[in-house]
């Protein structure tokens, strides 16, 4: 059972929307009360519309002139009944027809077909519109044909089935609503309820063995997998609750207003299922890239995390837009001015964010690996979505920016085979070649014993009398995978080569100058004074 807290956080937002409409019925009463009787002329979309539901109204009641807008062979009490319930239909849709945006041209044409038709509500009734027949307007003979069909769509229990369920006392008024009204409204509440927790319990459970795997059997937490059915449970009620609502038969702004509600809030829940939904595939995701060697793969998962929240979001709150009747086309082509001069006011930025596309697709290094790039060197720790983070050697911290990054040379330093140990051994003038060719044997032999140095690509050799010693190459790869072990390997091989400099008698030079003088000659004499 759901515990106290989730019925109260259930319930109550429920009663915070249902109690304003309440106030909202008294002034929802005939809307078109105060209008002047309209002529039945037919003689455009407007007055065909407006004389159906005018005569419809409590206070305006002639189904007879009604029916007038319907081009039928039916009879009149059959051509009656397909008026009203054709209005019915758009009341339980909660579709509020705007009187003022129906064309009054007798001439009107339909901007994509080109004929004289008008939809009163082409997304949501495209089967429902008026056409030009001689010098009238009416609703076509294909409308009138689907009204049956809507109608036990919109009410496939029947309008009356509250009516029906409370005969005796629920024809009673209170606050501009039949008792029977509020006694539907009642058990609508309560059974909805009790569905939410049914469908929470038997949901959770269906969710989690679904998203269980048998490699990752602990992947989804039981609270994500809550999280998933109560917004999959909070749908179908919503999906229930527009089935039920036009059984109450509201007066068409309270039953616009809520349907519209309804909607908002089943668009509202379905992108936080969807991105529940996008949790659960980013966790295995995640899982995927931790059997992979590229280490970009971590850094990519929070920006694909990002992103798909960013669209998902996006998406939903232009389904708002579009169901409160927003011009979301406007709105886009708006934004893409907006954009194009925001791009050309934020070119860096921009510029970054291609960036770092590009280093997520080229990958010229990893995180963790050591790069040299703009004049720093240190190891990557980061690529956002502006700037890559270095760790240098001191631990500070350098955001280099990824549209300079993705344009400058980077020398990536992890990616290396070998460490390579490249010395020049400088030794003095008086040493003798053969204890030269001597120490030059022990250098190679000492590369051959050494267990971490490449044995088939090193240099040893004299390469050069310099100006204060004699120049041997000592040139060898280090198979090593990180930099502290390359500098205990590297103090190793030159303790060792100190030592065979001194078993052999081998000095080594340093930059130094030798000034001979020589003796005067004794019969030079002095200048006299």
């Amino acid at each position: 059972m759901l515990s106290t807290s989730r019925k109260k956080r259930f319930a109550l937002p429920i009663l915070r929307f249902l109690l304003p409409t309440l106030f909202f019925l008294a002034g929802s009463k005939g809307i078109f009360a105060q209008d002047a009787a309209p002529q039945v002329s037919l003689e455009s979309p407007y007055n065909t519309i407006y004389v159906h539901l005018y005569y419809l109204q409590p206070d305006s009641y002639e189904p007879t002139k009604a029916a007038l807008t319907l081009q039928t062979d039916l009879d009149s009490t059959t051509r009656v009944q397909r008026a009203v319930m054709l209005k019915q239909i758009y009341d339980g849709l909660g579709l509020y027809v705007e009187l003022d945006k129906i064309p009054r041209d007798s001439f009107y044409r339909d901007s994509l077909s080109g004929e004289y038709l008008y939809r009163p509500f082409p997304l949501e009734l495209p089967e429902i519109y008026v056409q030009r027949v001689g010098q009238k307007w009416y609703y076509s003979p294909e409308s009138v044909r689907a009204i049956p069909a809507l109608y036990k769509e919109v009410y496939p229990f029947g309008a009356d089935f509250f009516v029906r369920l409370f005969p005796r006392i629920g024809q009673h008024r209170f606050l501009g609503l039949f008792v029977w009204q509020y006694l539907g409204a009642l058990l609508i509440l309560l059974f909805l309820l009790l569905l939410h927790q049914l469908l929470s319990r038997v949901l959770s459970w269906l969710v989690s063995r679904l998203t269980r795997s048998k490699l990752y059997p602990d992947l989804i937490s039981h609270e994500l997998a809550f999280k998933v059915a109560r917004y999959l449970s909070l749908l179908a009620l919503m999906g229930v609750l527009r089935v039920l609502l036009p059984m109450l038969q509201l007066p068409i702004l309270v039953s616009a207003f809520v349907m519209t509600a309804v909607r908002i809030f089943s668009a509202v829940f379905f992108m936080m299922l969807f991105l529940r939904v996008w949790d659960i595939g980013m966790l295995f995701f995640g899982r995927f890239i931790q059997r992979t060697d590229n280490r970009m793969d971590d850094q990519l998962l929070p920006l694909l995390r990002k992103l798909g929240q960013i669209l998902i979001v996006g998406g939903a709150v232009i389904q708002i837009l579009r169901i409160m009747d927003v011009n979301v086309t406007a709105i886009i082509a708006g934004l893409s001015i907006g954009g194009l001069a925001l791009a050309l006011a934020a070119q860096d930025t921009v510029k970054n964010f291609i960036g770092s596309l590009m280093i997520f697709v080229d990958s010229p290094f990893q995180i963790g690996d050591w790069i040299d790039a703009g004049g720093f060197s240190g190891e990557v720790l980061e690529v956002g979505f502006r700037s890559t983070r270095l760790r240098l050697l001191d631990t500070s911290v350098v955001s280099i920016p990824n549209g300079n990054m993705a344009n400058m040379s980077v020398v990536n330093r992890g990616v290396r085979v070998y460490r390579l140990m490249d010395v020049t051994l400088g030794i003095t003038y008086d040493t003798p070649p053969q204890k030269i060719e001597a120490f030059m044997q022990a250098l190679r032999k000492l590369i051959l014993e050494h267990p971490v140095t490449n044995k088939e690509s090193y240099y040893v050799h004299l390469t050069a009398l310099a100006d204060s010693s004699l120049n041997i190459l000592f040139r060898v790869p280090l198979l090593v995978s990180d930099y502290a072990s390359e500098l205990k390997h590297k103090e190793d091989i030159l303790l060792s080569i100190l030592r065979l400099a001194e078993e052999l008698g081998v000095d080594f030079a340093f930059p130094s100058t030798s000034v001979y003088l020589y003796p005067q000659q004794a019969d030079v004499s002095r200048p006299k004074p």
